[in-house]
């Protein structure tokens, strides 16, 4: 403020003549040499920012991507070393200071491009993968499994919880390293990893989810054959229409499910089953049942609890006839 009012005053002599007034004497003038030197530095400054403004804004937005772990530890870790530098001005004026923050700055950029690419690697599947998730969203296990879903003895939830997650593997194999040159996060997919719950692989969830599907019609299918084999539903057989009684009789002895599950199946094992009492029992009201009071319980009674709890939602069914359905 002092230096700028100083330099104000100046204005007025504007010619020779007037200069003749000048009514400052040479220690006033020198003491405006503190003036000068701040303003230097601020342009000093700016100078600074300005070159190390793109690669620390950059790093800015990096840091709000990534994940909270090693790699953003580590630019927080640098930004509080560079910014305590920066505002040195004995470090900030030194030759070599502006070279050195920049190649810190490009080593930190490097190190993010890698993390990034591998955690978009883990999290994205490939163009192979992408064609595995293709063919199993075709496959006809899947189909299978989908027109089984209608038959209400089975827990359709499940397959529902393996489709969406299905759904949810993502897909982008387009990345390169320039694309993360130019900016922080994909340009493609916009993978924002601290966002995305941490999971497995993306390439071993298709493998997971292709082995969780046999398990799934494996399941379904010894749930079926098990309630067929009720003496009660086996008498009903005679009732089912004859295609209706082939296809079903078939699936009794062969033990697998046909290889195309067509309507007249599916309504065969409905009506046979529909006499059956579908009693739905949730994994949290179970525990809550199980855990009353919270405190340890005897064997005893945990079995009494037990008992008492499906009892109470078999409630006015047939108890030969219920059926648990647990989800």
């Amino acid at each position: 403020d002092e230096t700028k009012g100083f330099l104000e005053s100046l204005q007025a002599y504007s010619t020779p003549g007037r200069l003749k007034n000048f009514r400052y004497d040479v220690q006033q003038v020198e003491r405006q040499r503190a003036g000068f030197d701040a303003l230097l530095e601020v342009e000093s400054v700016r100078e600074l920012a300005a070159a190390l403004g793109g690669a620390a804004s950059y790093l800015s937005a990096a840091e709000a991507v990534l994940p909270s772990g090693h790699e953003r530890e580590r630019m927080k870790q640098a930004q509080t070393a560079i910014l305590a530098r920066v505002t040195d001005p004995k470090t900030r004026s030194q030759s070599t200071f502006r070279a050195e923050t920049q190649r810190e700055l490009a080593g930190l950029k490097a190190e993010y491009v890698r993390a990034y690419l591998d955690l978009h690697t883990r999290a994205r599947l490939s163009a192979n993968d992408d064609e595995r998730k293709r063919k199993l969203l075709g496959d006809d296990r899947l189909k299978q499994a989908t027109a089984l879903a209608t038959i209400d003895l089975l827990p359709r939830q499940r397959l529902t919880d393996l489709q969406n997650r299905l759904a949810g593997v993502q897909t982008c194999f387009a990345l390169t390293e320039r694309d993360l040159h130019a900016a922080a996060e994909c340009p493609h997919c916009n993978f924002r990893p601290a966002a995305e719950p941490a999971t497995a692989p993306a390439a071993n969830v298709i493998s997971d989810l292709d082995a969780e599907l046999d398990a799934l019609l494996a399941d379904w299918t010894g749930a079926l054959l098990a309630n067929l084999d009720d003496p009660t539903i086996k008498d009903q057989l005679t009732l089912l229409e004859p295609a209706q009684r082939t296809l079903v009789a078939g699936f009794i002895e062969a033990r697998t499910l046909p290889d195309s599950l067509d309507h007249t199946f599916v309504r065969a094992v409905r009506t046979l089953l529909s006499g059956l009492a579908k009693v739905v029992i949730t994994t949290h009201d179970l525990r809550k049942a199980l855990l009353s009071g919270g405190s340890p319980s005897t064997i005893g009674e945990m079995t009494t609890r037990f008992e008492d709890f499906l009892s109470d939602q078999a409630k006015g069914n047939d108890h030969a006839k219920v059926r648990i359905v647990l989800e």
